[in-house]
Parts: C-alpha cells; structure tokens; sequence
C-alpha cells in the first residue's frame, strides 16, 4: 500500500514517478480510512485528557495526606503519576488497534513495540520512585542515634536496586519487545568493559574502595576521622571519592582507593566531638569547695543539647596538685555535626562556668609565686 519515497540511487525522472505515485497511494488511503484514523485520534485525545485529570487529582489528594505527615501519600504520590501514564499509553494503543488491518503488518508490529516499551518504561519509573521513598525513610532512620543502620550503606542499597531496575527493565524490552540478541549484546558488552576497566583502572580501583567501606564499616557518614594528616568529619561517600570537611569549614575530596589502603583513625562517632580542657582553683580551695566545683560542672554539662549516650557521659575529675593551683579535668563529648557548632557550645558552656564559679566564691588560679624567708636569713640581712 505504501511505497518508498527515497529514491537517491533513480534518475531524477523516475524519482518524481514514484514519488506522486506514493503520495497517490497514501492520499488514497487517507480518502479510506479517514473515519477510523480520525476516531482514533479523538479516542486517544480523550485518554490522555482523561489522565491529565486523574494526575491533577491525584496531586490534590497527595497534597491533603502530605499536611497530615503520613507515609501512605508519598507511596501513593510516587507510584500514582507513572501508573497513570502507564494506563494512558495503554488506552492510545488500544484507541489505534482498529487501524492493525489498515497499515501493513510490519508497521503495525512497530507501533505496538513502542507503545509496550513505553508502558514498561512508566512501570519502570514508578518503581524507581518508590524506592527513591522508602530509601528516603531509611536515611532519615539512619540519622538516628539510636540504631545501628548506616546512611552510606542505605544509600548504595537505593542505587544499587534502582540500577537492578532499570538493567532489568533494558533487558526485558531488548528481549521480549524488540526481540535483540541480548547474548551477543552482552559478549560485546564485556569486551567493552575489559578495554574501559584497563583504561580507567584508578576509577575501577577507587569504585571496590566504595564497595570496601560499605562491607568493613571503617567509619560512618558523620563520624570525624584522621586520614593522611587529613582531620575532619565525613560528609558524603560517592562511588568514587569521599568528602570530608575540614576543621577550618573547607572540603578536601579524598579517593576511596586511599582511605582503604592507608591507615585510618576514627576520632569520634558521628554527631559527637570529643573536648576536654582543665580548670584551675586556687589552693586556698576547701575540699567542700572543690567537691562544689564538680557539682556544678555535673550540673551544667550531663545532658547537655539531648540525652547523652552512655558511652558519652561527662567524665569530670580532681587530676592533680599543679605547682599553683589544684586542677580539675573534664572530658565532655559535644553533639554537632561541625567545628564551628562545636565552638559555639564550648563559648555557651565556658559562659555558664564562668559565672556558676563567680556566683559561689569559686577562684580560678593563675601562675603565683611564693616567698617564705627564714629568720636568719632576714637577722643577717639586718645587721648588715
């Protein structure tokens, strides 16, 4: 029914020949078929108005269950759009199936592929939302104190099933719809892959990097570590390269290949910075009185910003009799997530110390020096 209309090979006579004879027949068949192509399209307008609808809708419901902070809307609001479009490719492919008989075979064999892969691929997506929500909630459970689950290991579980998804989904349509020889596709694959791995072997070598830190938990996303002469608290982990920031508020970028081939030091957990400074009274301190000093500084610094965990409790203690002064110790472990959240708790807590001390006589020491001479010493010295 339909003739080609590419003809660069014909004399230029022959061409236009064939040309007018192909828009004849496709004239013809337009003049035939007119009615049913024309109720296809209104059919398939239809369709699509009608999914625009429900995704408004569905938006207005989603936007009611957000205000009530449920999960069931960001479930609902993930999978709800790419269903609809599912449905809606569907109802376009069945509002032009009474066309199959109108068009040859072929054509319509191609029609039907597309519209199937575009129906998977609307699948595909919702899937890949839904994981995109349920791996937003276990990240924010991972931010918790109070479980072992790791950010960075929930994170690469999220891409490493959304990858899954979508590997499985190109497979499925090069398969089953398009029909492709995914055996030879694969073998060409690997030798692709060998000739890029060779190339690019420190990418290779600093993705397993990632892979070890996800397996051996060297440290977590928060923790503050010790690298190289690099200090500072991991912000992020990627597939090659972590980011850590700086005790001067700066990011340094470090290859995962040497955070797992070079010695590494875990200074403190995630969410804690560990402080401790020494507090000096005078010697003219009664015991009462340095007992007192412990009190407050008990008083001011258990519980500081939330519960403390029990590992992270403030150690507070009488260290030593220093050449000027009776000095006390305290070990505090700090919440934050940075170095300059760090310091503005230790400006609050040396405020409160401050004027805890002053308000019950308490006297800091500082450097004295003390002379004690002997009679003889000052009854020469007078005689003289």
């Amino acid at each position: 029914m339909f003739k080609g209309i590419f003809f660069a090979e014909l004399p230029p006579d022959e061409w236009l020949n064939r040309a007018e004879s192909s828009v004849e027949h496709g004239a013809v068949w337009f003049a035939a078929e007119k009615g049913g192509l024309l109720n296809s399209l209104w059919v398939s307008l239809a369709v699509i108005a009608g999914g625009a609808v429900l995704i408004a809708v569905g938006r207005i419901l989603a936007k009611r269950m957000r205000e009530n902070g449920s999960f069931r809307w960001e479930v609902f609001n993930a999978a709800f759009t790419p269903f609809v479009w599912a449905v809606v490719f569907g109802g376009i492919c069945f509002a032009f199936s009474p066309l199959r008989r109108a068009v040859p075979p072929k054509m319509f064999v191609w029609f039907l592929r597309l519209f199937y892969s575009a129906v998977t691929l609307s699948l595909v997506w919702g899937i890949c939302r839904m994981i995109s929500v349920f791996n937003r909630r276990l990240c924010a459970y991972a931010e918790r104190q109070d479980n072992r689950l790791d950010k960075l290991t929930v994170g690469m579980f999220g891409n490493v099933m959304k990858t899954a998804v979508l590997v499985c989904a190109f497979f499925f349509i090069g398969q089953n719809i398009f029909e492709l020889n995914i055996t030879a596709l694969l073998a060409g694959a690997g030798v692709v892959g060998l000739a890029l791995a060779l190339a690019a072997k420190d990418t290779v070598s600093n993705f397993f990097g990632t892979l070890v830190i996800i397996a051996d938990s060297p440290f977590r996303i928060g923790d503050r570590i010790e690298c190289q002469n690099i200090t500072g608290i991991v912000q992020n982990v990627g597939m090659r390269s972590s980011r850590i920031l700086l005790d001067d508020e700066s990011i340094c970028t470090v290859p995962n290949s040497i955070l797992t081939n070079s010695v590494l030091r875990r200074i403190n957990p995630r969410f804690v910075m560990k402080r401790s400074f020494d507090l000096s009274l005078t010697y003219s301190t009664a015991p009462e009185a340095l007992e007192r000093a412990k009190t407050i500084l008990h008083e001011i610094l258990d519980d500081l910003n939330g519960k403390d965990a029990p590992g992270n409790r403030p150690h507070i203690f009488f260290a030593s009799f220093g050449e000027s002064s009776l000095n006390i110790r305290v070990i505090v472990w700090l919440k934050c997530t940075s170095l300059l959240e760090a310091e503005q708790q230790l400006d609050v807590i040396n405020s409160r110390i401050l004027h805890r001390f002053n308000a019950e006589k308490l006297e800091f020491a500082y450097p004295t020096r003390t002379l004690f001479l002997e009679k003889n010493f000052s009854e020469n010295s007078g005689r003289s």
